[in-house]
């Protein structure tokens, strides 16, 4: 054991916090202090009487020997050289089948009346019955885990809640002291909840051993439940201020999706490429769920999810056709379907663009910015500033979109079409298809699937 680790010590801290009057009682009449090593503490309940099991006074008519302030099952120890034996228990010697402590270190100190009082520092418990009770904490908080939303960041919390390392009611209350209201900029109120991040990071992580401490792991679960938990608790009033600010360009934004929803606007007609024009559903479905998400985590992986989305239905489409495609050679799709590992920017804003049109986000300029000045937990790896710059570029390229001068949509790229015209899909080869002639190909093989079986039921009903 460190020596230095008395002060991250989980017993010392609680002994010095919740038991604060038997610690102050300790020190003002000289007692022994017993620190058993963190790891010795491990998935172990602080209690009153572990407390006194572990506060020795000095017995004045046996040298060396100590006795434990648990009055109910009082305790002999003696100190020899480097170790302390148990030697009595319940008024019973246990000599020669004894218990053996070693000691580690002796801090000494002094109290309010300049006198000395001492802390053993020890390798384990004084009891061999808190020694069965023993669970390592690894078993009690699971640390290869995600914490993707405030679900996720409440159950990890009330885990460490549970080991009585941290108080959600605490921290909640805490949080009400902070009124955003009181910043005059999204700066100074996310240094200010940084700090609080901080600050509460580590007084709890001052509660674990140093194992615990030391893992990347739990530094980072830690981080980012806090982070969700006060952005949760504190939501409504920062979102409420962003939105007031942002209220006009969010406006702005929704009349320009308005008005190309009324004009039941397709994807080629915003720029995408005829062959990729499919009217990716997945993304669409993943966008239209932004204004339901609440932390600024949540939100970025909505955003973050909706690109991912987009660019994997575009290579399941291309590699739907390729599938289908006898002469890989002649077709001109194949180039684009070996290089489509990251879609380029031309292609990729103009599809976002769609997404964003067909899925209608109210606030979307406000959950940029909310995301851009309230999310500290990820990190350079998590796409964080591509997503931002991308759905930017997006937004100024929609924004720019001369409404009244959209170009002619392609025949094949329609939001609604004909009975007959769908069912001339099925006539198409499929070696010539592209990705959103195999989509309508499949909606009118359905078609024609359940037009055949109805004619069927017919028949059979009038036999």
């Amino acid at each position: 054991m460190e020596v230095d680790e008395i002060m991250f010590n989980p017993f010392y801290l609680v002994l010095r916090e919740k038991f604060k009057a038997k610690y102050d009682v300790a020190l003002s009449k000289c007692l022994t202090i017993c620190i058993p090593c963190t790891d010795s503490l491990r998935g172990l309940n602080i209690t009153d009487e572990f407390v006194d099991d572990h506060i020795l006074k000095p017995l004045s008519r046996l040298p060396y020997h100590y006795e434990s302030t648990n009055l109910k099952n009082p305790r002999i120890f003696k100190f020899e050289d480097d170790y302390i034996r148990l030697i009595q228990q319940n008024g019973e010697f246990i000599y020669p089948k004894s218990y053996k402590i070693k000691i580690l270190n002796i801090e000494r100190g002094y109290n309010k009346d300049f006198k000395i009082y001492n802390i053993v520092i020890v390798d384990k418990l004084l009891h061999e019955k808190y020694v069965n009770l023993q669970k390592p904490i690894e078993n009690k908080i699971k640390l290869n885990r995600i914490i993707a939303s405030y679900k996720d960041a409440l159950n990890f919390l009330q885990e460490i809640a549970t080991l009585e390392r941290c108080s959600l009611i605490e921290l909640a209350a805490n949080i009400k002291t902070i009124d955003p209201n009181n910043y005059e900029s999204s700066n100074d109120l996310g240094d200010a909840l940084q700090e609080w991040i901080r600050r509460n990071w580590a007084q709890i992580m001052r509660k674990f051993n140093l194992d615990i401490q030391r893992d990347g792991r739990f530094q980072k679960l830690l981080s980012t439940s806090l982070e969700i938990f006060i952005m949760h608790e504190l939501h409504d009033k920062i979102y409420s201020l962003l939105n007031n600010a942002l209220d006009e360009d969010d406006l702005n934004l929704k009349k320009k999706i308005d008005e190309l929803i009324g004009l039941r606007v397709t994807p080629d007609q915003l720029g995408v490429k005829e062959a990729l024009a499919i009217s990716l559903p997945c993304a669409i479905v993943e966008l239209a769920t932004l204004d339901a998400r609440h932390d600024p985590l949540e939100k970025f992986t909505c955003l973050k999810s909706t690109l991912d989305l987009i660019i994997a239905e575009i290579k399941g489409a291309l590699a739907d056709v390729e599938t289908k495609i006898e002469s890989y050679e002649e077709n001109d799709l194949i180039e684009m379907r070996n290089t489509i590992k990251i879609i380029p920017t031309d292609d990729l804003i103009p599809l976002l663009i769609y997404v964003i049109v067909k899925s209608r986000p109210r606030r979307l300029i406000t959950d940029l910015h909310y995301i851009q000045n309230f999310l500290w937990s990820v990190s350079p790896y998590d796409g964080l500033s591509y997503t931002i710059v991308t759905y930017k570029t997006a937004i100024t390229a929609l924004q720019k979109i001369a409404v009244d001068n959209l170009p002619s949509r392609s025949h094949k790229v329609k939001n609604d079409l004909s009975i007959n015209e769908i069912l001339d899909f099925v006539k198409l080869p499929e070696s010539t298809a592209t990705p959103i002639d195999r989509q309508v190909h499949e909606l009118a093989m359905m078609l024609k699937e359940c037009t055949k079986n109805d004619a069927v039921s017919n028949f059979k009903s009038h036999v």
